[in-house]
C-alpha cells in the first residue's frame, strides 16, 4: 500500500489514549509506511473539520486515514479496509468468522463509550466504571479467549479485534489487572511479543509504566 497517513486528537497527557491506537497498532503491526498526524480539539480540529464538510465528507469525525488521495473514517471500517487491501491479512477464513469478529469488535465499541463516559465523568462514575465495568468486560473477553486455543481470539491468527481488545485493556488500565484471567494473559504477552508491535511499544514514551 503508499504510505497512509492517520489523524487523530491528541488526548489528554497519554500519547496512546482512545480510539487512533488501534488503527496505528494495526498499521505498525502490518510494516504499513505510515504518519501519525495529532491534532489539538480547538484550533487544529475546527479547522480540519471545516476541510473535510467542504471535501463532502460524510462524517467528519477522527480518526481518519488518507491514502492515494482518498480519505477513510472510522476506526473499525479502517482497520478492515487495511485488511482487505493486504488481502484479508486481518480478516477470518469464512463469513462465519468474520461475523463473529464483527460481533466482537461492536462490543470493544460499547465498553469504549464506558470507558470515555469514566474519563469525562465525576469520581463516582471513575470508581463504578473500575470496580464493576471494567471487572465484566475482563471476565467477558476472558470467556471468548478462551473458546480457542489462542492466543489470539480466533486462534493463532491475529485479527483486528485482537488490537481492538489489546488497546482498550491498556486505556482501561486493566493490562495488570489480569490475575484469573489466563486466556487474556496469553493473548497480551503474545500481542505485545509481536515484532513490530515489540518494536513500536517501545518507542513510546509511557510503555515502561505500564
Amino acid at each position: 500500500m503508499e504510505k497512509i497517513t492517520l489523524y487523530y486528537f491528541i488526548v489528554g497527557d497519554k500519547v496512546t489514549r482512545a480510539r487512533g491506537e488501534n488503527v496505528k497498532l494495526l498499521l505498525e503491526d502490518a510494516g504499513l509506511d505510515n504518519e501519525y498526524v495529532r491534532l489539538s480539539r480547538d484550533e487544529n480540529w475546527s479547522a480540519k473539520k471545516a476541510q473535510l464538510i467542504e471535501e463532502g465528507f460524510l462524517s467528519p469525525t477522527l480518526p481518519y486515514i488518507e491514502v492515494g488521495g482518498k480519505k477513510f473514517g472510522k476506526t473499525v471500517p479502517i482497520m478492515q479496509y487495511i485488511s482487505v487491501k493486504l488481502g484479508n491479512k486481518y480478516h477470518g477464513s469464512n463469513a462465519e468468522e468474520d461475523q463473529y469478529l464483527a460481533y466482537v469488535a461492536e462490543i470493544t465499541n460499547e465498553w469504549f463509550e464506558c470507558l470515555k463516559n469514566a474519563f469525562i465523568g465525576n469520581d463516582e462514575k471513575k470508581e463504578n466504571h473500575k470496580n464493576i465495568v471494567t471487572p465484566r468486560y475482563i471476565n467477558l473477553f476472558e470467556k471468548s479467549y478462551a473458546k480457542h486455543d489462542g492466543p489470539y481470539i480466533l486462534g493463532e491468527k491475529i485479527t483486528y479485534p485482537d488490537f481492538l481488545v489489546y488497546h482498550l485493556l491498556d486505556d482501561d488500565l486493566a493490562l495488570h489487572r489480569l490475575d484469573g484471567s489466563p486466556n487474556l494473559q496469553k493473548f497480551v504477552g503474545a500481542f505485545e511479543q509481536r515484532p513490530n508491535i515489540k518494536k513500536y511499544l517501545a518507542t513510546l514514551p509511557d510503555y515502561s509504566s505500564k
